[in-house]
């Protein structure tokens, strides 16, 4: 009949999980530069791609009428002494909301001139990763001017089957290696495991966050990524002796005198070519890894397993 068994062993599982990661930008060190206000940039200070940026630094300069009206209407409400005092107080309110630097207000209190155009600040430590800021340009709110990223620190995500995500949690060690340098390797950390399952690819993602202070490691690069598990002792079987009916998983068990029997089984993560067993075999039973249809059609299959009886050897309609 062709028929081929295999024992339920128990043995110590190590489980090796090897796949691919992208390298992006940490998102919680990421800035989007938009202005707030209309207006017509004079000066651009930070002037191309990769350069670093500080905190604070200047990024351009907005010549903008309503920034112009607002800085006089603070200066003429102030020279009204206390009658003007709550619309000098609500124009300066004004600017921060427009996202005018402390700088440019501290220099128009004290100098008491409006200027023509008022320089706008990095909010964040970075590099300049995307730059659409031209000088002469009009800007409008929805308009991103600038993309800064601090590259000090990366996540590496990792794209991961869905029958691995059993074996793995935050904490796990990870080993990193990048293609273009073999002799180099990288240990991180499972930080986070994303909630949702990729529907079109059955896979998930799962975050390394890697220190980067040398800067090797560049958004849009890929890295190979090994995650070894030590899953301690378990019982395995071949993965082609687990039938999936979809509702659940059956093995064909070898009895005494050459009968078979259908059972009902409990597994957990694939292992190389294996399932760990989590409940419905016992080590050393055997089970049929091949020729499963000869031992009997489905429908008699499911009779069996419906009646809770056992399945007499041989295909439907043979003797034995």
């Amino acid at each position: 009949m062709g028929l081929k068994v295999a024992k339920a062993s128990k043995r110590k599982v190590d489980h090796t999980i090897r796949t691919v990661g992208t390298v992006t930008a940490d998102q919680t060190k990421e800035a989007h530069v938009h202005t707030r206000i209309n207006g017509w940039i004079e000066d651009v200070f930070a002037d191309y791609v990769g350069k670093e940026i500080k905190k604070k630094q200047p990024l351009y300069s907005l010549y903008s009428p309503d920034l112009v009206s607002t800085q006089e209407e603070y200066l003429s409400a102030r020279k009204q002494g206390s009658t003007g005092q709550e619309i000098a107080k609500a124009a300066l309110q004004r600017l921060r909301l427009w996202n005018v630097p402390e700088t440019e207000i501290s220099k128009l209190t004290q100098s008491g001139k409006a200027k023509r155009a008022l320089t706008f600040e990095s909010s964040v430590d970075g590099v300049i990763v995307n730059k659409t800021a031209i000088k002469g340009m009009y800007i409008t709110p929805e308009m991103e001017l600038y993309y800064i990223a601090d590259l000090s620190k990366v996540w590496i995500i990792v794209t991961l089957y869905e029958y691995d995500l059993a074996s793995i949690s935050v904490g796990d060690e990870t080993v990193i290696q990048l293609p273009y340098d073999a002799n180099r390797t990288l240990k991180g950390k499972i930080s986070y495991i994303y909630p949702e399952v990729e529907m079109e690819t059955r896979t998930a993602k799962a975050r390394i966050e890697m220190p980067n202070p040398d800067q090797k490691l560049k958004p849009g690069m890929f890295a190979n990524v090994e995650l070894k598990k030590n899953l301690g002792d378990a019982i395995v079987i071949p993965d082609d002796a687990v039938i999936d009916t979809g509702v659940r998983r059956i093995v064909i068990v070898r009895r005494q005198n050459s009968r078979f029997e259908p059972r009902e089984v409990k597994v957990g993560a694939r292992v190389g070519q294996e399932f760990i067993v989590l409940s419905g075999l016992k080590e050393n039973e055997e089970v049929v890894v091949s020729a499963h249809f000869l031992i009997d059609a489905e429908s008699k299959l499911q009779a069996a397993l419906q009646r809770g009886e056992k399945a007499s050897e041989g295909h439907s309609g043979h003797g034995k």
